[in-house]
């Protein structure tokens, strides 16, 4: 993989409650997008609740889109959108990898002892614990994530 990539990633230029990033398919990623979220979330006015949520289920996906798409090492393209009203956040993931459907995986048996579980799934039970809707498709040689969040009502008079 060119290791390059990893410091390179585009920011497109978007209106109030859009942010739109394009970052390559290297964990390093993870660093920049998380930082630009933050700055998006203060603008948006997110409790730290739903930026706690909004950057560990981004992670959690960001990590299995690099660790499952893109297994061969090729490099790639991740691409995230997301919309934010008062009411919900819309965050759409699109990447050239290989097709893969995270929702297909059973939630983990958390009445077992943390030792007796199998790897994985923990991840996207979060995914599916902190998003009020999530959605997968691959078209065109994508995959696609839609997901949705439902906000508070502002307690604001």
């Amino acid at each position: 993989m060119n290791t390059n990539m990893a410091h390179k990633y585009t920011d497109i230029p978007a209106p109030n409650g859009y942010f739109a990033k394009q970052l390559p398919n290297n964990i390093d990623s993870l660093a920049l997008l998380t930082e630009a979220l933050e700055i998006f979330a203060e603008q948006e006015g997110w409790n730290d609740a739903t930026v706690m949520q909004i950057n560990l289920v981004l992670e959690e996906l960001l990590v299995n889109v690099i660790d499952n798409g893109y297994a061969d090492g090729r490099d790639g393209t991740i691409d995230i959108q997301i919309h934010s009203d008062a009411q919900t956040i819309t965050i759409c993931m699109s990447d050239d990898g290989d097709a893969f459907d995270p929702f297909v995986m059973a939630d983990p048996d958390l009445s077992l002892a943390v030792e007796d579980r199998p790897i994985g799934g923990l991840g996207i039970y979060l995914v599916r614990s902190y998003m009020d809707g999530y959605a997968y498709c691959y078209s065109q040689q994508h995959n696609q994530v839609t997901l949705t969040k439902h906000l508070p009502l502002s307690t604001a008079p």
